[in-house]
């Protein structure tokens, strides 16, 4: 009966974290392409800490691309400051920033982060509980 019952939990829990997302009224979800080159002498246009109770996990940055299409690469920090990833954001998007102080828990599991592409309406980046990047949406 335990193990039912656990599983059904468990099952629930992945229901959640796979479709919660997408029950939302923006455009998506969107991927976005590794960025292939060192993003550390990029302009850092705003960042955003992602934390549980008080304590920052990683921090995510939006740097402006310098590369002949305007745009942004996403780069994620961990606590030691390393680069976990870098994405490069769509260029039809234009600049993207990040809200401050908008990373919140998502209930399933990672942190949903407000954002403001130049060129469209307001936008979310999900990234996953271990810091993995895992889609965004936006509007149009």
């Amino acid at each position: 009966m335990k193990l039912l019952l656990l599983v059904l939990l468990l099952g629930c829990w992945v229901a959640a974290y796979f479709w919660l997302p997408h029950r939302t009224s923006l455009e998506g979800p969107f991927e976005a392409e590794p960025f292939g080159f060192d993003p550390i002498g990029l302009p850092v246009m705003s960042q955003t800490d992602l934390k549980i109770l008080g304590v920052t996990f990683f921090v995510l940055e939006a740097r402006q691309n310098l590369g002949p299409a305007p745009g942004t690469v996403f780069v994620l920090r961990g606590r030691d400051g390393k680069v976990r990833w870098s994405r490069l954001g769509a260029p039809e998007l234009g600049r993207i920033e990040l809200e401050r102080r908008s990373a919140r828990w998502f209930a399933p599991g990672g942190w949903v982060i407000d954002m403001k592409p130049e060129y469209t309406g307001q936008g979310e980046i999900y990234v996953s509980p271990l810091g993995n990047f895992r889609f965004f949406f936006h509007r149009w």
